[in-house]
C-alpha cells in the first residue's frame, strides 16, 4: 500500500466523484480508478459502490476513511517535525475556529505566523464547535478554537482567555432605556441567538433553565455578526458574546445575576511542530491584549 493510493482514495470519498477527483489530482480517470482498485484487492474488500455515474463509499469504505485521514496526517506530522529538526518550517497547518474567532481574532494570528513562517501553507475555516471537535479527531485539522467544555475526553485542551455573553437590541427596543435586566425581561422575548448544536446556545439554554425563563427564541443564527445586524434592524433581542461587539448602533445589556461567561479554548490531539508554535503565537498575542487592556 502505498501513499499515493491513500491520497487518490481520500479526494475520490471526498468528492464521490471518480472524474472530478482525478481532475484535481492531476491524474486521468483510467489511472485514478486503476489504483483505487489496487487498493480494494489489497484490501481485501470494495471500498465504493459504482452504480452507473453514481459513487458512494461501502461501509468499509467508511471505516477506511477515518484511519487514512490518520495516517496521512500523521505522515505529515513526522515531515514537518524531521523538517523542524533541520530548522525548517514548511508544509501544512489546518485550524477550525468558531466564526466569531475567525472574523476577530484568527486573521491577526495567521499574520503573526506567517510573518516568522511564511513557508507553512495555511488552511483555516469556519465552524460550529462540534464540527471542530469532529475535525479534531478525525485528524482533517491540527488544531482547533472552540469554547468549554468540549465533549470529547480524548481532545487536550488549553484555556485562551474568559468572556461573558451580554444583550444587545435596537436603541428603540422597550429595554433600551433599562439600566438593568430583571429575570422577568427574558420571559417571553423575542430573541435571536445561536442555533442549538453550538456550546454557547447550550449554556444559554441551560442559563434560562436554571432561571425559569422561556425566552421566545425567533431566530438561530450561528454567525456573531448577522446577530448584530438583527439586533439593530429589527425588534429582535439578541444575546452574543461581549468581546467584539461593541457597536454604538445597539443598547449593551448585561444578562440578569448570575450573568453568564464562558472559556475559549484550543483543541488539538496531537500537535505537529507548526501547530506549536501557531498555539504560542496565540497565547502572547491574547497576554499582549489583556495586559493592554488591564
Amino acid at each position: 500500500m502505498e501513499l499515493r493510493h491513500l491520497r487518490y482514495f481520500i479526494k475520490a470519498a471526498e468528492l464521490l466523484h471518480f472524474t472530478k477527483a482525478a481532475e484535481m489530482l492531476y491524474v486521468s480517470q483510467p489511472t485514478l480508478s486503476i489504483h483505487i482498485q489496487q487498493l480494494e484487492t489489497e484490501l481485501g474488500t470494495e471500498l465504493f459502490i459504482r452504480s452507473g455515474r453514481q459513487v458512494r463509499l461501502t461501509e468499509s469504505g467508511e471505516t477506511f476513511l477515518l484511519h487514512a485521514h490518520k495516517v496521512v496526517r500523521e505522515l505529515e506530522i513526522a515531515s514537518q517535525e524531521i523538517a523542524a529538526i533541520s530548522g525548517l518550517h514548511r508544509g501544512n497547518l489546518r485550524i477550525q475556529a468558531l466564526p466569531l474567532f475567525s472574523r476577530y481574532l484568527v486573521p491577526i494570528w495567521i499574520n503573526a505566523f506567517n510573518c516568522h513562517y511564511p513557508d507553512v501553507h495555511v488552511h483555516a475555516r469556519s465552524g460550529a464547535s462540534e464540527d471542530i471537535e469532529a475535525a479534531v479527531i478525525d485528524g482533517k485539522i491540527d488544531l482547533g478554537f472552540s469554547i468549554l467544555p468540549i465533549e470529547h475526553d480524548e481532545l487536550n485542551q488549553q484555556e485562551l482567555f474568559s468572556d461573558y455573553f451580554v444583550l444587545i437590541v435596537s436603541k428603540d427596543h422597550e429595554l433600551a432605556s433599562k439600566d438593568r435586566l430583571a429575570v422577568s425581561d427574558l420571559h417571553n422575548l423575542r430573541l435571536a441567538m445561536a442555533g442549538q448544536h453550538s456550546h454557547g446556545s447550550r449554556l444559554l439554554r441551560k442559563y434560562f433553565a436554571e432561571l425559569g425563563v422561556q425566552p421566545d427564541i425567533v431566530v438561530e443564527y450561528d454567525d456573531g455578526p448577522a446577530l448584530l445586524e438583527l439586533a439593530i434592524d429589527s425588534p429582535l433581542a439578541a444575546i452574543v458574546p461581549k468581546f467584539g461587539f461593541a457597536d454604538a448602533r445597539v443598547c449593551t445589556k448585561l444578562l440578569p445575576d448570575p450573568g453568564l461567561s464562558f472559556t475559549a479554548s484550543a483543541v488539538w490531539t496531537h500537535l505537529s511542530p507548526s501547530g506549536r508554535v501557531f498555539l504560542d503565537i496565540v497565547k502572547e498575542s491574547i497576554a499582549r491584549s489583556e495586559h493592554c487592556n488591564s
